[in-house]
């Protein structure tokens, strides 16, 4: 699998993630889990689907029979070292079970075997999901992501060029310009710093409209807050002030930024 299919890749596990994390409560407070969502992410992992009884599990084997499972339901208990059989005994005991006392003892007491819940066996699930996937990459592969904006704007494919944009989001770390600096049809986003006083700071800054196939950046650092931006932001959006890069040229300004930076794996 390429890079870029890999990033997409983890992308959509974050995505997945977030979505899910606000719907699980707590013990005081209980909620109701996204489930399908859940299950999508799942899917992106080393996690098989098991069905026992009237439990919707997934088994991640260690060693034969062995391994972690989680239970899809509202508290997301996660168990490891353990075995479908066990898991089973303890979430869906039948009558017969509970005649022993040693099994009475594991269906009131699962601390032998729980891992975490909730929110923490989210992550650990999304984490299981990252490790499939190999985040390096070279120049080629962002030379090759670049050259598929290009194309996507040359054609005038505002979707794609929009996906080409969100992977360099990604690999840049930019976050989105705050709605006060928007210009209608536009997404806008760049690198945020913490000026002086708290003030946030944008530069550079990236401006997409898809309706109008028009691409266009700003290389300095603004402040948001600073009426200069009021007029600087919009004038450039705009055709008023003229751009530092636009078209094709916005996206090799991306692909040197990649570049320039260190490249860890990413998490």
């Amino acid at each position: 699998m390429s890079f870029k299919e890999n990033l997409k890749k983890k992308m959509l596990a974050d995505s997945l993630s977030k979505t899910v994390s606000p719907t699980i409560g707590s013990p005081e407070r209980p909620g109701k889990v996204d489930k399908e969502t859940m299950r999508r992410l799942l899917s992106l992992s080393p996690f098989v689907p098991e069905k026992r009884r009237d439990l919707e599990l997934y088994f991640r084997q260690l060693e034969p029979g062995i391994g972690e499972i989680l239970v899809l339901d509202n508290e997301l208990p996660l168990y490891g070292k353990t075995t479908l059989d066990d898991v089973t005994l303890r979430k869906s005991p039948e009558l017969k079970e509970m005649i022993s006392i040693r099994n009475i003892i594991k269906i009131l007491h699962d601390s032998d075997i729980i891992m975490c819940k909730g929110r923490d066996a989210l992550r650990y699930v999304h984490d299981r999901a990252l490790d499939l996937l190999d985040l390096h990459f070279e120049e080629r592969d962002i030379e090759e992501m670049a050259n598929d904006g290009i194309d996507a704007l040359a054609r005038g494919d505002s979707e794609a060029a929009m996906e080409t944009l969100d992977l360099f989001i990604e690999l840049l770390g930019y976050e989105s310009v705050p709605a006060a600096v928007l210009v209608n049809d536009y997404v806008m986003f760049g690198s945020r710093h913490e000026a002086e006083g708290g003030r946030e700071t944008f530069g550079p800054i990236i401006m997409y409209n898809d309706r109008t196939n028009i691409l266009r950046l700003i290389k300095e650092t603004v402040s948001v807050d600073d009426p200069a931006a009021q007029i600087v932001i919009p004038g450039v959006a705009l055709g008023e002030v003229e751009p530092d890069a636009e078209g094709y040229w916005v996206f090799r300004f991306l692909k040197e930024a990649v570049l320039k930076r260190e490249r860890p794996v990413l998490h």
